[in-house]
């Protein structure tokens, strides 16, 4: 079958269905979705269903999430890039650079693009002009917690200020045993970036504003710092948690709080082992504000979906563009991201979904969504893992809020510098 619009009924990517043949691979896909326990059958469900659709065979490469950006990197190197990644959608400014990028304009066309698909989810992929990347699912990092636990610890009503937030913390360390009240990232530097730039957005920090000037040197950031500190003193987190670690103790009835995507609920599901009866405990609620008048915020999160083709140039016809188009079809749009308790990335796909009782409620609770201002960078890795090291050297105690902000300061500006200069 040949067809014209594909993509969302009549907002389409224009392309060829023509089958032919196909190989033991027809092309691969680097995922670090498919190397999640939870979700590599929903994966692979989606691989096959592409399979019998076009006669196309997928290679699925997984590859743990903190390990997916060294791994491009090294085949990049070896010349042996997979056809489609899938990346985090803070990781696209690090791979903007790479000569076989493919900019999806060229593919498929930025009015078809800007017509099938939402503009917050398209704008995720898009870099100077450039659409390196299209959505596979949205949503934002927010606050998460778990009612069953807080009913344990005698509360009713989600906290809303950083006040309430803390007497909450306090009441579940006090009555429910051997509990983490709330699963701060203190390791890994990418989670760590995240509850800290959220923190400092909430104290009315910035990081580094938006003409790639660090401006982290400020009180509120140390007031932020601060406050992460102290919950570490009053035992109100515990060291060595990363996300995974964080939505295991969630699911175990271990922990009250922490920062996650929407995807959240599928892993709990998951690590509780009681699959979709978990779902009464899981509450999307707003970040807690500094003040009550201040309005909650949350992170822009989403995954994108990125093409590598000799000299950066594909069609819609390839085998890997097929895979695209599949993936980001009414089919796919309307089945995936619900599975992974995600948003969809189109418009049609949003409108079919617009009744799922779990993503209005995260959507309701999203509030401000802020761009990650770490991860729009090109030296994106290097900043992450200075913001990483200082926070949690001053969440250990080996340094002080104050010298640790500092440090931030001028090791970030230094990365900054070097970067520009480099451009």
């Amino acid at each position: 079958m040949n067809c014209i619009t594909r993509l969302v009924g009549t907002a389409a990517i224009a392309c060829s269905l023509g089958a032919g043949a196909a190989n033991a691979a027809d092309l691969s896909f680097m995922s670090f979705t498919y190397a999640e326990e939870a979700n590599k059958a929903i994966v692979q469900t989606t691989l096959d269903d592409f399979k019998k659709a076009e006669n196309l065979a997928v290679e699925p490469l997984g590859f743990a999430w903190g390990d997916m950006q060294k791994n491009i990197f090294l085949r990049a190197r070896s010349k042996t890039l997979p056809d489609i990644a899938q990346l985090s959608e803070r990781w696209l400014p690090t791979f903007a650079s790479l000569d076989n990028l493919v900019d999806l304009n060229t593919v498929y066309g930025k009015d078809k693009l800007e017509a099938a698909f939402a503009p917050d989810a398209l704008a995720m992929g898009n870099i100077n002009g450039k659409q390196l990347a299209l959505p596979l699912l949205s949503g934002s990092i927010g606050m998460v917690a778990n009612k069953e636990v807080l009913a344990k610890a005698g509360i009713n009503d989600a906290p809303r200020t950083l006040d309430e937030f803390k007497a909450a913390l306090v009441a579940v360390r006090d009555k429910v045993p051997n509990s983490v009240p709330y699963t701060m990232a203190t390791k890994n530097n990418g989670s760590i970036l995240i509850d800290f730039m959220v923190w400092n957005w909430v104290h009315g920090g910035r990081i580094i504003d938006d003409s790639g000037k660090v401006v982290v040197d400020s009180q509120q950031s140390r007031d932020a710092l601060t406050f992460m500190v102290g919950l570490m003193k009053d035992r109100l987190a515990a060291p060595e948690i990363d996300r995974p670690d964080g939505r295991r103790l969630m699911g175990q009835g271990a922990s009250a709080f922490y920062f996650d995507a929407p995807q959240t609920r599928t892993f709990l599901r998951d690590f509780s082992g009681k699959g979709e009866a978990f779902d009464v405990n899981v509450l999307p609620m707003p970040t807690p504000v500094l003040k009550a008048e201040d309005k909650p915020v949350s992170v822009q999160w989403g995954h994108l979906l990125v093409q590598f083709a000799d000299g950066g140039k594909a069609k819609a016809d390839d085998p890997a563009d097929k895979f695209l188009t599949y993936l980001t079809s009414d089919k796919v749009q309307t089945d995936f991201p619900l599975k992974m308790s995600a948003l969809p990335v189109t418009k049609s796909a949003r409108d079919a979904v617009a009744g799922d009782a779990y993503l209005k409620n995260w959507s309701a609770a999203t509030g401000d969504a802020r761009r990650n201002e770490v991860g729009i960078w090109s030296n994106a890795a290097e900043l992450t893992n200075v913001i990483g090291e200082e926070v949690q050297g001053a969440l250990l105690g080996q340094k002080s809020a104050d010298d640790a902000v500092k440090s931030m300061q001028a090791r970030l500006t230094a990365s900054m510098e070097k970067a520009k200069k480099s451009e």
